[in-house]
């Protein structure tokens, strides 16, 4: 079977069986901008509840002023560490982890990993150190790896570096630097993270029901987008006409 055909066979089975409300339980609704109101903060939370969004993904500083506002509508909130480039220190991104966990709607976070660290093989450890102490905290871990920014056998490393510090999740991209969200990128994270067991979310670029529905079609778990009501009624509007 041609890889076209297959996925043309996946996207169909796909339609048939995932509802609207199935496809917002996989969306972490993320909203990761530099600068922003209350009013965008809690129309982030509102709608993480009334879509049933997995989580609310927001920076960790803004983390104090979400949490009585998840509280009110009960929704899931997660952040980010060493986001989006990776590079400050391991004690800062502990310091990071240990403020963000005080928070108790937190469930999920996201790191971001020091690149820089491969070059004296040691981005391994920081994983490892970083997972233990989210671990520690009950928090879901989630590894953020830039697939598309490194190639084959580094890439392969990485991953196996996740499932070493037994992380839950392995992140195409921050969707800075590079855009993970596309189904070939997708396809070959899960083609190195399959073997391990590890799960797959997908980021980056996703700002439709198509790209969206392609992603989990070859192995996203989960997917991450600042386009999540938008995904979501794009969905429901060609499911309608796929399955009609």
């Amino acid at each position: 079977m041609s890889r076209q055909q297959y996925l043309v066979d996946a996207l169909y089975s796909l339609f048939k069986e995932l509802n609207p409300e199935d496809l917002a339980r996989r969306i972490d609704a993320t909203l990761l901008s530099p600068i922003m109101s209350e009013k965008a903060l809690e129309d982030l939370i509102k709608k993480t509840s009334d879509f049933g969004f997995k989580c609310a993904m927001i920076p960790p500083s803004y983390l104090r002023y979400a949490q009585p506002l998840a509280r009110k509508h009960g929704a899931e909130l997660c952040t980010v560490v060493g986001f989006p480039a990776g590079f400050s220190g391991l004690k800062a991104k502990m310091e990071e982890l240990d403020n963000a966990a005080s928070v108790e709607e937190l469930s999920e976070v996201d790191i971001v990993p020091d690149f820089s660290r491969l070059l004296e093989n040691m981005v391994g450890e920081e994983i490892v150190a970083l997972a233990d102490k989210a671990r520690s905290y009950g928090l879901k871990i989630k590894v953020i790896v830039e697939a598309p920014l490194h190639r084959d056998e580094v890439l392969e490393g990485l991953v196996k570096a996740c499932y070493e510090a037994r992380v839950d999740f392995v992140k195409t991209s921050t969707g800075v630097y590079s855009k993970g969200g596309d189904y070939a990128t997708v396809m070959r994270v899960k083609r190195m993270s399959s073997k391990y067991g590890l799960k797959v979310k997908a980021a980056g670029g996703i700002r439709d029901a198509l790209t969206a529905i392609m992603a989990i079609a070859v192995g996203a778990d989960r997917l991450g987008t600042s386009s999540f009501v938008e995904v979501v009624e794009d969905y429901r509007r060609l499911r309608g006409l796929v399955v009609s």
